[in-house]
Parts: structure tokens; sequence; C-alpha cells
């Protein structure tokens, strides 16, 4: 690319011809800042490379990094990803990242580097001894690095950096996950003190088909065909704010159809032919909402009150601390404890990737393999002795 010099004022401004989108010429003035005209032009031979190599950026008004941050936001990537996920976007960047760099003298975008970011990680990592606030998880920084990182991505695609700090520092190393579970016995116990409470159909088809808190809580009647004997998770309900909102399912992999227990189709039967005296009872003060797990009166179950009761009622029967969702991992370590393949179990529980669902379950899977390397054991200790004798 060729461009030229001239000076305005008391500055050299290097001029280079750019085409725009519609293929139209059309002059492009660059500030050199410099006052002598030998300086403007080893300006000029510098920018010039850059260009050829896509390496520019293009001098602008001082952008703040928490600035840019609060842009890419509101104005970038929220209306790429859902309602939900933006939401602990907003958390992330409005609630740590911004204060935590407004207090470090807002750097600007432009000057930000790795350093910057690993001492924000590294702040963050630690516990806070003058308030007693314990640090952030190595797993929710990581949330933070994602969220940091693509907004320096789109900072680069926009030639407002050179390159991209983020990719450029060291993250805590994230702790091994262990999922909790009941045991069978656990399991039946948890079922004999939930019934006629509120919760009952909601621990019951979470611990039968390794449910999420928000399948359950969104799986309607139009949802089950009986003649079929079929369950279709299609839609899920989950807390936005102080709203609730329904929607499909986060990936593919979640939006599932399993076959209708014997067990459940009994057990589902009986809960409609309660909904169809409840209607009669209410009469117009009932909520159609259509979802099996709900109030008496139709209308929906909110997510607080399914986590406080399903505590309370754990502690009043002396049954280990586990959340709500363990009840989803209950049923996983049951099936790999009974010889079901990880892919299966993958697939039964909707996770995107069978990735996902080994790196959750290495602990249950080991003792699988225990009783595999027992027997192959057993095996050839056989085999030994019978070539001694």
């Amino acid at each position: 690319m060729k461009g030229s010099l001239r000076k305005r004022n008391q500055y050299w401004y290097i001029i280079v011809e750019t085409k725009d989108e519609s293929g139209n010429r059309k002059q492009k003035w660059i500030n050199t800042k410099c006052e002598k005209k030998t300086d403007a032009e080893k300006f000029l031979r510098e920018t010039l490379t850059k260009i050829d190599n896509n390496s520019f950026v293009q001098p602008q008004r001082k952008l703040k990094f928490t600035e840019f941050m609060l842009n890419w936001l509101n104005n970038v990537i929220k209306s790429e990803v859902e309602e939900t996920t933006w939401e602990g976007y907003e958390m992330i960047v409005t609630k740590h990242i911004i204060p935590y760099f407004i207090s470090k003298n807002d750097i600007l975008l432009q000057e930000l580097q790795p350093m910057h970011l690993q001492k924000y990680y590294e702040t963050k990592y630690q516990d806070d001894p003058s308030t007693g606030k314990k640090g952030l998880s190595a797993k929710t920084l990581r949330r933070h690095h994602a969220n940091i990182r693509s907004a320096l991505k789109f900072a680069l695609r926009m030639n407002l950096i050179l390159f991209n700090p983020a990719d450029r520092i060291v993250l805590p190393k994230q702790e091994k996950f262990n999922a909790s579970y009941y045991t069978v016995e656990q399991l039946e116990k948890l079922f004999e003190v939930c019934l006629g409470t509120p919760i009952e159909s909601a621990v019951y088809l979470a611990a039968h088909y390794g449910l999420r808190r928000s399948e359950v809580l969104g799986l309607k009647w139009d949802c089950i065909d009986f003649e079929e004997k079929t369950i279709s998770i299609k839609e899920v309900r989950v807390k936005y704010g102080k709203e609730v909102v329904v929607k499909k399912p986060k990936s593919e992999s979640s939006q599932r159809i399993l076959p209708l227990m014997e067990k459940l189709e009994d057990y589902l039967l009986h809960l409609k032919k309660q909904r169809k005296k409840n209607k009669q009872l209410y009469c117009k003060d009932y909520v159609d909402s259509g979802l099996v797990c709900c109030w008496p009166d139709g209308s929906p179950m909110k997510t607080e009150y399914l986590n406080h009761k399903f505590k309370d009622i754990l502690a009043k029967n002396e049954l280990p601390h586990i959340r709500f969702h363990d009840l989803r991992h209950s049923t996983a370590s049951y099936l790999i404890k009974h010889g079901v393949s990880l892919k299966e179990i993958q697939v039964w529980l909707g996770h995107s990737t069978i990735s996902i669902t080994a790196n959750t379950y290495t602990h249950i899977d080991m003792e699988t393999k225990k009783d595999t390397a027992q027997k192959i054991n057993e095996l050839f200790s056989k085999k030994a002795k019978e070539a001694t004798q």
C-alpha cells in the first residue's frame, strides 16, 4: 500500500487510499502526532507495513477497558446469547470485572497487558483476610476468563488492539468435581418421606429419570404420551432476574425423548386423576399451567421453594445433605454401577458431549473398573494355579 504525508497545523498526517464495502475509493487521514517530517516519514513506513500485515490499530480516543467491556456486554454479545446466559455475563462484568479495574485506575483498553489480567485472577482467587470473604473458585474464574477473552477477541477483530492479552495468562488449576449421590436404599427412604409433600412428584421424576431441576419444573402433561409411552423433554423453566422464563433446553442433546417406565406410568396416571379432582375443587381459581409438578391449584412451583423444601425434608429425616441436582447424579451412578455405558448415560442425561459425562462420573466409573480388574486378576490367578499343578 502507498501513502503520502501532509502537514496540517503543527502535525504531519499520513494519507492512504482505501476502499469501502462498495469498492469506492476513499482517503483515510492518520495523525502521526509528529512535528518533524523525518519522524513522520519513519511513522509512515511503519504504518504502511502494519497495514499490509493487517496489524494496524487505528489511533482513536482513549477507550477505557471497563468502558469497552460494558459496550461489549450491552451492544455486542447481548443479541448473540440467550437471556439467561446474558444475565450471567452481566453479573460477572458489572459485579466483578468493572469494579476491580476501576479500583486499579481504570486502565485503557490499548494498554491492557497479560499481567493486568493475571493479577485480576490471582486477586479474585485469594481469600480476603480483611473481610473474611472466600475467594472465587477456579471453575468460576474460568467463566470470568471466558467473558474477558471473548470480549478482547472482538476488540482484536475490530482492530482496537494488536493482540489478545487473555490468550497469555495462566488460570488456577480447576478442582476435580466429585458428584454427591444417594444409594438405592437412601432414595427409597427419600421417596417415603416426600410422600404427600408438594415436591413429591419433582423428587420422584428427578430421581427416576435423572432430570435437571429446570426440566422437572418445565415438564408439561402434553409432553407425556401414554399411548406411545414416552416422555419428551422439550421445555425448561429457569429464573431470569426476578422473572421466570420458559424456553427450549440449552442444547439439542438436552431435547430428548425418553421411554415411559411402567412404574412411572402408574404414578403419572394417578397424578393426572388428582389433577382432575383439583380442577373441580378450585373451579375458576384453578391455574391451568399444564405443568406436571405444580401446586394443587395448578400454579407453577418456584425454584427457591423446591430447593428450600428439599433441604428441609433431608434435615428433618436425618438424610445426608445433597443438592436437588444430585438426584440426577444418583441416577447416573446407579446406571454406571450396573454396567450401562457412558455413551448410553450421555444420551439419557442429555449431555452435549461424552467428555462431560466421563469427567463428572470418573470416580464412580473407577469402581466399575476395579470390579473388572478384580475379575481379570481372579482369571489369571486361576490360570497360574492350574499351570503349577
